[in-house]
């Protein structure tokens, strides 16, 4: 794991994972991600902040929605994050390949 995590590397690159995940900021009161998980996301993304984010925010997204016994409902946050990823999501349009070409 220690070759996937490298500072050098992706430190950079780490306060704009923070903006796009809204790590550390008035949105969102707790902090999701450690710093070697944003490496990590980093890492196994090749240091494209893009897909990182994406697939952080689809992390994020879980269900974690609250119901009390007395009948109090906390909605969850999932749809403000998929909203969210949907930003970062890739495209998955490719041009088909003419039948000759697709030998």
């Amino acid at each position: 794991m220690a070759d996937i995590i490298n500072d050098g590397d992706y430190s950079a690159l780490l306060p704009l994972l923070r903006f796009n995940l809204r790590e550390n900021s008035g949105e969102c009161a707790c902090s999701a991600f450690s710093q070697e998980q944003l490496l990590l996301l980093l890492g196994k993304h090749s240091g494209d902040v893009n897909a990182a984010s994406y697939e952080g925010l689809l992390i994020k997204a879980k269900c974690d929605s609250v119901s009390l016994p007395d009948g109090i409902s906390l909605p969850d946050g999932r749809n403000y994050w998929l909203a969210l990823a949907r930003l970062y999501r890739p495209a998955r349009s490719r041009n088909i390949p003419r039948a000759e070409e697709a030998v």
